[in-house]
């Protein structure tokens, strides 16, 4: 009885990322899980459905190197370690943005896990920011470039008119569309531009500043 309290009262733990080598090994079998899929520890409400996001999440979770590098960058005790709290994130992301609106919420979170320490709400504001500096981005292109979700809103603006001043309206908004990749770069090389001239413009600043 001892035995079985403390079981009980153990805390879940996310599932280890499996290494490049088990999922080597992985692919010569169909019997053998993934040691990372997660599907043992996953609550009974959420295995009972064929696709439940939850489900999915850990699957893609196993094999992502975005994940990994994060569990690892994080170490013990971060919330990526956390998998209650991860299933949660993706259980009220799903319940926002479902199969309807073409957002794969699992892929978008193990692409950039980052996403997993916000709340839902931020994530959804995030969406709807992306959204109306990029109205031609559907649920698949965001899904694609999920890095945009982290980006700020003003380099999101401004890396679209960089783009609109070279292509023209009407071919950036098809890149945009086409290539949601080539948004995220360009407004993630917009915010080091940025971060850039904070630094040239503060070391200016101090060798300005009188002995």
């Amino acid at each position: 009885m001892a035995a079985a309290a403390t079981n009980a009262a153990a805390p879940r733990v996310a599932p280890p990322l499996a290494p490049s080598a088990t999922r080597r090994r992985a692919t010569t079998t169909t019997t053998r899980r993934s040691s990372g899929d997660g599907v043992e520890g996953v609550p009974l409400a959420d295995r009972g459905a064929s696709s439940s996001p939850v489900i999915h999440f850990w699957h893609l979770w196993a094999s992502s190197p975005a994940c990994r590098a994060a569990v690892q960058r994080w170490g013990k005790g971060s919330p990526f370690r956390d998998a209650p709290l991860l299933e949660s994130r993706v259980r009220a992301l799903t319940r926002v943005f479902d199969a309807r609106s073409g957002v794969d919420v699992p892929a978008l979170l193990t692409r950039e896990p980052e996403l997993l320490l916000r709340d839902f709400r931020d994530v959804t504001r995030a969406v709807v920011a992306v959204k109306a500096a990029a109205p031609e981005m559907d649920g698949a292109a965001l899904t694609r470039a999920p890095g945009l979700l982290l980006c700020d809103a003003e380099d999101l603006a401004r890396a679209r008119r960089a783009l609109e001043g070279e292509v023209g309206k009407r071919e950036a908004a098809r890149v945009i569309r086409k290539s949601p990749e080539e948004l995220m770069k360009r407004t993630r090389r917009a915010a080091e531009e940025d971060e850039m001239r904070a630094a040239v413009t503060m070391q200016y600043g101090e060798a300005m500043e009188p002995p």
